[in-house]
């Protein structure tokens, strides 16, 4: 199984933890970099 978290470009630390589409996801990156002013990617994650 799979999720999408967003990353923070700067630090490489995740800024959230679960996403559920890639809708919402686009969502939440432009939002949290309008707040942060930094970029911020999407990465899907896969569990162990």
């Amino acid at each position: 199984m799979s999720k999408l978290v967003l990353i923070d470009t700067a630090t490489g630390t995740r800024v959230r933890h679960r996403i559920r589409s890639m809708k919402q996801a686009l969502k939440q990156q432009e939002w949290y970099e309008e707040m942060l002013g930094r970029r911020v990617r999407i990465e899907k994650v896969f569990d162990p």
